[in-house]
């Protein structure tokens, strides 16, 4: 097999056709209001439930090619 046929390795994955951006910044604000939301009554699902918010939040920012410092608080 000659190396002029492989192409493992030179392909990345196009993410914005594998993810929706608007459908994962709905599921990042669904995720901070329900944590927002059980934070008095379930401390143990409020953080995870923040972390899965988190991990959404590095996931679209990973999408849109942006730094996280240049973002603001609001998101």
């Amino acid at each position: 097999m000659n190396a002029h046929f492989c192409r493992v390795g030179k392909k990345t994955p196009n993410l914005r056709k594998m993810f929706s951006l608007k459908e994962l910044e709905r599921n990042y604000h669904e995720f901070m209001e329900q944590a927002y939301n059980v934070m008095q009554s379930d401390v143990s699902l409020s953080d995870t439930l923040f972390y899965e918010a988190s991990k959404l939040k590095r996931r679209i920012l990973n999408i849109k090619g942006s730094n996280s410092n240049d973002l603001d608080a609001a998101f």
